[in-house]
């Protein structure tokens, strides 16, 4: 007691080669997002999957544009 505790997180991303079409990425991640209950259902861990957590931040590499376009729509701002 009285000790601090260091905990490492890891965060999960998903990559995709950038000559992937925009469409396509889109896609991909709308339909992660408007079906989250579903993967909740499989693995508790989906939880975590939410829309204030895409940031630049926790990202080594850049968003793809199709990604970018779907948080614009739902109003987060990435790169």
């Amino acid at each position: 007691l009285g000790r601090t505790t260091k905990v490492a997180g890891v965060w999960n991303i998903l990559v995709v080669n950038e000559s992937m079409p925009p469409q396509v990425a889109y896609n991909i991640v709308k339909t992660i997002f408007e079906n989250r209950g579903d993967m909740v259902a499989a693995h508790k861990e989906a939880e975590n999957i939410s829309l204030q957590r895409q940031q630049n931040a926790f990202s080594p590499i850049p968003f793809h544009p199709g990604a970018i376009r779907y948080f614009a729509e739902k109003g987060i701002a990435v790169k």
